[in-house]
């Protein structure tokens, strides 16, 4: 009996120790190209607007995960991320949107770089004023 249980035990160690730890079974991020239709060309100093992006989803497991923002001086780069779970997902493409907030608190021009493909991106620029 006892070698039972250490046979188990050595079973169960080997099977822990092929899993990565924390990772789940058929997940992925990735970014996805974001749609702009209408971006303004001014804004008021501190004063908000939401922007709809859109973007499109692979499969049926996907889902909006976040907005990855970097910035350096005037320069904003933007990627919409997408998450993807689910191991039986239908292989189709659906539109989705997400609103996105602009709100900067200093006078100047100010360029969004909207992130569409590796290398590729879509530039629009804003005057903010006071």
């Amino acid at each position: 009996m006892n070698r039972l249980y250490i046979i188990l035990g050595i079973c169960l160690f080997a099977f822990a120790a092929c899993q990565e730890d924390g990772a789940k079974p058929c997940s992925e991020t990735k970014p996805a190209a974001a749609i702009i239709n209408d971006f303004p060309d001014s804004l008021k100093v501190g004063v908000s607007v939401e922007i709809n992006i859109q973007y499109v989803l692979e499969n049926s497991c996907g889902n909006f995960d976040r907005f990855d923002i970097t910035s350096s001086n005037k320069n904003f780069e933007v990627k919409l991320i997408t998450k993807y779970e689910g191991c039986n997902c239908n292989l189709e493409f659906k539109e989705a949107d997400r609103n996105f907030e602009i709100q900067v608190d200093f006078p100047g021009v100010y360029t969004y770089n909207f992130w569409q493909a590796d290398g590729d991106f879509d530039v629009r620029s804003i005057k903010i004023y006071e």
